[in-house]
């Protein structure tokens, strides 16, 4: 996150106003920016089941007068998601963070049949194999990148820049009151 120079100047009135009240306040801010985002990952997400929604999480931490807000998911397809897989997800993965270079399965493959129904199956585009009438799994190419993490934090950075500025800017007004 960059911020800018009146935000810069806020911390600095801050901070020579009363530090305790610049950690109190950085601490709250960082609290708020980990919601903001966890909610705006949860809205990225489309799913049928919204267990990937759910599994997104956060953790804040403040340590040595530092606060730390941690979003994150344990759901092991969750990378699959953000990043896309197979061929699909090599020629389709835009909105993914640029500092990340997944290397994709460059082949197609098959899900077991029992993995789901045929109708969910069709719903995601898999083609359906069959042996002597029977349904044996479904084909993929892999899916494209579906990213929630990544613009969950870039694209909310104005709106937590803002937030941000606007809580020192009233711990400013609140400490010049007394």
């Amino acid at each position: 996150m960059t911020a800018n120079t009146d935000f810069n100047n806020l911390i600095k009135k801050l901070s020579a106003l009363d530090n305790q009240a610049c950690q109190e306040v950085a601490a709250t801010a960082v609290k708020q920016a980990g919601v903001i985002v966890q909610s705006q990952a949860r809205l990225l997400i489309s799913s049928d089941t919204g267990a990937l929604a759910r599994s997104v999480k956060i953790k804040n931490e403040v340590k040595e007068n530092q606060a730390t807000a941690t979003v994150y998911t344990n759901s092991a397809y969750a990378p699959y998601y953000e990043f896309g897989t197979g061929p699909n997800g090599e020629a389709n993965h835009q909105g993914i963070s640029p500092q990340i270079s997944p290397k994709y399965k460059q082949t197609g493959w098959m899900i077991p049949a029992d993995a789901m129904t045929v109708d969910k199956a069709e719903m995601y585009g898999f083609k359906v194999a069959y042996k002597d009438g029977e349904v044996i799994g479904y084909y993929t190419k892999g899916q494209m990148a579906r990213p929630f993490m990544y613009p969950a934090l870039h694209d909310q950075e104005d709106t937590i820049n803002k937030n941000t500025e606007k809580l020192f800017k009233n711990k400013i007004r609140e400490l010049c009151k007394k």
